[in-house]
């Protein structure tokens, strides 16, 4: 994918988009609406965004990748540049990615990933590149400060340092670190091979992979190469990736998922676990479709010629193109604000026709629902491609989330250029939000989550529903008003939110922190009963006792009894 003079091509094609302003973007949807949030003119190429309050939609920062500013955002315009970087923004470089700490709220972080120069100034020459850099920044509610670099892709004068394949993407993941998408900046090639582009078993590129860190930038023990002896490959989560400019993470099961951009065959959808080897160079698109191409000595090989490192396995593409689209910034749709048919699916953007499409997740969420001609798993044609299109003018998708609101955010980097919201012409009522478990050390998907709306202290609407991957909620209410509402979350007591207000239409984003835990047999209070479960199941695995989520009943569960022992839930 090119995100520089917009040139698209396909082998010897090439196809130039001006960047002039079309209509308004469109869904096949009749029942919703798109709505412009923010747009940034005929200049700027918004590229990423973050919503600075998890409770109001109206304001966000955006990343501009050319300029290398980051803007403050409030009900549509501009407060002010908090953070102004000096980037190369030569082909595919520049401000590429934006992400916030997972404890934004608290601590303030903003990591940015970013195309560095040698002058120190902004530059288009390919040659005033320094290389690609992470860096996390503190905000103190006016701007963005103290710098700190984490994650750094140099220049290499071994290897190719093109200006495209730079990758970008920033996402924090449910176990809160942060994945970083990296291109393979064309190197590996068969001529000076590398590991990352399964050319090689000894020389390591330092580009073309997912990579996993912690917010400091340290490597986590749990990464799936730590015992190779090069950081760089310690740091990897995945590997054998072209130049991937979409990342997300699924809620209903944590797992990641991952675009690819393919060279003149195969762009991918890719689900990807740990220690994932993504077959590039050798191999794009399914294994047995034998691609050949400049990019691989024109020959077709095999999973048995990867390089692949202890722990790594190899997977076809849950979903290829079989001519690319330059596919972009896939999302699932975690709003109870939409029906069953778009609710927790998957849609991806592109760059080449500037075109939306959304895909149908299977029951166990590990696949597409793919039948008929694209049971093979790829579209082979434009009237194949285009059985999954649903929104088109769109330009260069490049980042899409859920709101504070609970509706979907799209950013448009050409052509629409800004951000647009997705909403239901009618849209329901909901409460959601995010939970947080004190002294929590396990995974919050599937943690059992309750929320007893009452008013006049009687109960009106009680929904029972279950936690995702990031401690998230989001679930529909029967009738505005003005609520109290009763939470319970697992095994901890139930807390209590007055005046909860929600308008015809509106929601309420629930900020539920609970913090006294022990309730081991539900009741909302912590008696003997509790005591005599953990006791009884000491030793175990057992998720009733486990009371912190360390996957054992131990004396760390059986302290959480005592010291609370006697309380009940509000």
């Amino acid at each position: 994918m090119r995100l520089s003079n917009w040139v698209i091509s396909k082998g010897t094609a090439l196809l130039l988009i001006t960047g002039n302003a079309l209509t308004q973007p469109q869904v096949s949807d009749s029942s919703l609406t798109v709505e412009t949030v923010f747009s940034t003119g005929a200049s700027p190429q918004p590229i990423m965004f973050e919503f600075l309050r998890e409770d109001d939609p109206d304001e966000f920062l955006v990343a501009e990748r050319t300029t290398g500013r980051i803007r403050h955002i409030r009900n549509g315009s501009i407060v002010s540049t908090v953070l102004d970087l000096a980037v190369n923004s030569a082909g595919e470089r520049g401000l590429l990615g934006m992400a916030f700490d997972p404890d934004f709220a608290n601590n303030g972080y903003v990591y940015v990933y970013y195309s560095a120069t040698i002058s120190g100034t902004d530059s288009t020459s390919a040659s005033d590149w320094s290389g690609n850099r992470v860096e996390r920044y503190h905000w103190n509610g006016t701007a963005l400060i103290d710098p700190v670099l984490i994650f750094e892709v140099p220049f290499d004068p071994t290897q190719s340092n093109p200006t495209d394949h730079h990758g970008g993407v920033l996402r924090f993941g449910p176990d809160k670190k942060l994945y970083i998408s990296v291109g393979d900046l064309a190197r590996g090639s068969l001529s000076n091979p590398r590991i990352e582009q399964n050319t090689g078993s000894t020389n390591v590129a330092g580009a073309g992979g997912i990579y996993r860190i912690n917010p400091d930038g340290t490597i986590p023990p749990d990464n799936p190469f730590t015992a190779h002896p090069d950081p760089r490959i310690q740091k990897l989560w995945a590997y054998g990736i072209r130049n991937s400019f979409g990342m997300t993470f699924d809620p209903l099961t944590g797992n990641l998922w991952i675009t690819d951009n393919g060279p003149e065959f195969y762009d991918e959808i890719n689900l990807v676990r740990k220690g994932m080897n993504g077959g590039w160079r050798k191999i794009v698109g399914p294994d047995a479709r034998d691609a050949a191409g400049s990019w691989n000595g024109n020959r077709s090989w095999d999973v048995a010629d990867l390089v692949m490192l202890p722990n790594a396995y190899y997977a076809d593409p849950i979903f290829s193109w079989l001519e690319p689209i330059a596919v972009t910034a896939p999302v699932f749709v975690r709003s109870a604000r939409y029906d069953p048919n778009l609710r927790d699916q998957l849609i991806v953007g592109d760059h080449r026709y500037g075109n939306l499409y959304l895909f149908s997740v299977s029951d166990n969420r590990s696949d597409l629902i793919l039948e008929g001609d694209l049971a093979d798993r790829v579209a082979d044609s434009e009237t194949e491609r285009n059985q999954f299109l649903w929104g088109w003018r769109w330009g260069t998708v490049t980042d899409m989330k859920i709101g504070p609101d609970g509706f979907l955010y799209v950013c448009s980097l050409r052509i629409a250029r800004g951000i647009f919201r997705i909403r239901p012409i009618s849209p329901p009522e909901i409460v959601h939000g995010h939970a947080r478990l004190d002294g929590w050390q396990g995974s919050m998907l599937g943690i059992p989550l309750t929320l007893e709306l009452r008013q006049n202290d009687e109960p009106v609407q009680t929904i029972t529903t279950t936690l995702d991957a990031f401690g998230r909620f989001s679930e529909r209410v029967n009738t505005p008003g003005v609520y109290s509402v009763r939470a319970k979350a697992g095994s901890y007591l139930s807390i209590r939110l007055s005046s909860v207000s929600i308008a015809a239409q509106g929601y309420a984003y629930l900020p539920l922190a609970f913090t006294v835990n022990g309730d081991a047999n539900g009741d909302n209070i912590i008696d003997d009963a509790d005591l005599l479960i953990v006791l009884f199941e000491f030793g175990s695995a057992s998720s009733n006792g486990d009371l912190n989520g360390d996957g054992v009943v131990d004396d760390a569960d059986l302290l959480i009894v005592l010291f609370n022992f006697g309380r009940s839930g509000e």
